[in-house]
């Protein structure tokens, strides 16, 4: 399965949004833009293994588990933080549109020289 950027966006926004301290949010239940409920549940799952969330799987039975998320990592957060704006999103995403793929590092690392261009072009003393 491919790993979907947008969808690691939304979802990251999404959870910083509705996840209130001391608490949880069901990944099952999300109903979130027009992504499948496989593409949430394996986002959330590369995004555990990528430490930019915490969760706890309950099982229900061998062929189902319920995801929950507990917690937004620091570097989640810092991932969040980068690429939070539309602008800045989108020009990132033209930036790597050249590229067949690219990694979440790369395209934090990626949105961050956009974020500095930006800065950059509108920095004046």
């Amino acid at each position: 399965m491919k790993l979907n950027h947008d969808c690691v966006r939304d979802l990251l926004l999404y959870i910083e949004e509705n996840l209130r301290y001391d608490d949880e949010l069901e990944i099952n239940k999300l109903q979130l833009k027009t992504y499948s409920l496989e593409e949430l549940l394996y986002t959330t799952e590369k995004l555990v293994q990528a430490d930019y969330l915490t969760y706890y799987p309950i099982e229900v039975d061998d062929n189902y588990s319920i995801l929950l998320v507990d917690s937004i990592t620091y570097k989640g957060h810092q991932f969040i933080d980068t690429v939070r704006d539309n602008q800045v999103w989108d020009k990132t995403k033209k930036v790597l549109a050249f590229l067949k793929s690219v990694s979440i590092e790369i395209t934090s690392e990626t949105a961050s020289k956009v974020i500095n261009h930006l800065i950059d072009r509108n920095f004046t003393l």
